[in-house]
């Protein structure tokens, strides 16, 4: 049977693009996992750990980097449609030491009005849930290749696409089609990796006690 099997790995026909990106947009929007990676934007260098839920939610930890700046560290939660920041520094370099009753700008989540809430969703939804389909099928309608590849010790196809300013690889799992990297090269450079498949618990939002909710998010503004 083991012969069997490795004969038949073995023989496994390169799929098309069309396949690939079908078959891992639904194995990605179907579960849970982690994306560690660093995107670039001129000067600026945003390293981060996402974990992220089928239904949108996500969690993480994110730091920024600009030259002569201190880095700007903060965590994120983003449970049904909300998103709440805890970032001390950020509220420093706002000019904020304190907050309305008596909350610690140290351990003081706060909640983001509905246009800033929208751009943290917007900046994770190519790369995870459904957007992943509709990334890869963007990327993919360019010149590209596929062969076989292992990232560790796990069998893969590259899909490896290039263009003027840029180039694109992807390394999708056989069999599950999980994406377990994802990198683009340019202008914008990004590096992701994709891990812990199903192995996220629920996401939940900070607790009450520990929420700032400014009177403009309280307003709907």
């Amino acid at each position: 049977m083991l012969a069997a099997l490795a004969m038949a790995s073995c023989g496994q026909s390169v799929p098309t693009a069309t396949s690939i990106a079908g078959r891992t947009a639904a194995a990605m929007a179907s579960t849970s996992y982690r994306i560690s990676g660093t995107a670039q934007a001129g000067g600026t260098t945003v390293t981060f750990t996402v974990e992220t839920l089928p239904d949108g939610d996500f969690s993480g930890h994110v730091v920024t980097e600009v030259p002569g700046s201190p880095n700007l560290s903060l965590e994120v939660v983003a449970a049904a449609g909300q998103v709440f920041v805890l970032s001390p520094l950020g509220l420093q370099q706002l000019g904020i030491t304190s907050l309305p009753g008596k909350l610690n700008p140290a351990t003081t989540w706060v909640e983001q009005p509905p246009g800033t809430a929208q751009r943290y969703l917007d900046s994770i939804a190519p790369f995870s849930g459904e957007g992943i389909g509709r990334t890869l099928r963007r990327y993919l309608d360019e010149p590209h290749t596929i062969s076989s590849a292992t990232v560790g010790r796990v069998a893969a196809w590259l899909v490896e696409e290039g263009a003027a300013g840029s180039s694109l690889r992807l390394y999708i799992a056989k069999g599950s089609y999980h994406l377990l990297e994802l990198t683009v090269a340019g202008k914008s450079p990004i590096s992701l990796r994709y891990s812990a498949f199903g192995e996220i618990g629920p996401i939940q939002p900070p607790p009450k006690a520990h929420i700032y909710v400014p009177p403009s998010t309280t307003a709907g503004g």
